[in-house]
C-alpha cells in the first residue's frame, strides 16, 4: 500500500447527486473512486508519520496546495473551515513544522492515558487503557493476508495503527474503480468502512479534542477524517442502492 499517493482536490459525488437520479457512470465511478483514494491516502500518510518538510512545504505552507478543501462539498465546510484556521495560525510560529511534530508526539507516540493513540485496540474496551495488538489488530492482520496485501516493511507499527485501514481504503477505492459491478464494489468498501474504522475512530476523534496540543491541526483533521469517511460511506450506500435497481 503506498502512503505517498498523490492527488487533486476534487470532492467525489455527493450522495444527493446519487439519491436524485440514476445510477453512476462507470466513467463516473471511476473518477469517484480515484478521488476517493487520493484523499484517503492523503489522511493515511498524515497519520502514518511526522510531517516532513517537503510535505510541509508543499501542503501546510502559504500558497500551498491544501488538498482537504475540495469536502466542504461534502457538507463539512465547518471542517474544513476548523483545519484551514488550524494551519493559518501553525504558520505564524517561527518553526511551525516542528511545532507540529510535537503535536504529533504528544497526541500519537504517548500513553493512552494523556494522548490519543491512533490504534483500534485501544479503543476496544469500556476504558482508554485497552490492551494493544488486541482483536482489532488480528482482523487487520487476517484482512490484509486474504487479499495477499502486506504493511510496507518501514511501517513499523501495529496492523491496527489509523493509518493502515486508510491506506487500504485508498488502495480498495482506487482498484474498484474500474470494476463493472460498482454494486459490490461499493458495498463492500462501505462495509469496510463500518467495521474497520466507524467502529472506533468517533471515540479516537475525541480524544484527540480532550488532548489538547498547543496546537489544532490534528483535533481538526480528526474531526474532518471523521466527518469525510461518514459522508463516505452514505455515499457508497446511496451508489450501491441506485446499481441495484438500475
Amino acid at each position: 500500500m503506498d502512503k505517498h499517493a498523490q492527488f487533486e482536490a476534487v470532492a467525489a459525488p455527493g450522495a444527493t447527486e446519487v439519491a436524485e437520479g440514476a445510477a453512476l457512470s462507470p466513467a463516473e465511478w471511476q473518477f469517484a473512486g480515484t478521488q476517493r483514494a487520493g484523499l484517503y491516502g492523503w489522511f493515511a500518510r498524515l497519520y502514518a508519520e511526522e510531517v516532513s518538510e517537503p510535505l510541509y512545504r508543499s501542503h501546510f505552507a502559504d500558497g500551498g496546495f491544501a488538498p482537504f478543501t475540495g469536502l466542504a462539498e461534502l457538507g463539512l465546510e465547518a471542517e474544513v473551515q476548523r483545519l484551514d484556521a488550524a494551519i493559518i495560525a501553525l504558520r505564524a510560529e517561527q518553526l511551525p513544522r516542528l511545532e507540529l511534530a510535537a503535536d504529533f508526539a504528544q497526541l500519537f507516540l504517548l500513553d493512552g492515558k494523556t494522548s490519543a493513540l491512533p490504534y483500534a485496540s485501544a479503543y476496544a474496551g469500556t476504558d482508554s487503557a485497552s490492551p494493544l495488538f488486541g482483536a482489532a489488530e488480528a482482523r487487520m492482520r487476517d484482512f490484509l493476508a486474504a487479499r495477499e496485501l502486506a504493511i510496507q516493511a518501514d511501517f513499523r507499527e501495529p496492523a491496527d495503527h489509523l493509518a493502515v485501514p486508510l491506506a487500504l481504503m485508498a488502495e480498495l477505492a482506487g482498484a474498484a474503480s474500474s470494476a463493472e459491478d460498482i454494486y459490490t464494489a461499493a458495498a463492500t468498501q462501505a462495509d469496510f468502512l463500518r467495521t474497520a474504522l466507524l467502529d472506533w475512530l468517533p471515540r479516537f476523534v475525541e480524544r484527540c479534542q480532550q488532548a489538547r496540543p498547543r496546537f489544532d491541526v490534528y483535533p481538526a483533521l480528526a474531526a474532518l477524517l471523521l466527518g469525510f469517511v461518514r459522508a463516505d460511506v452514505a455515499f457508497l450506500e446511496d451508489v450501491g442502492g441506485s446499481a441495484a435497481v438500475s
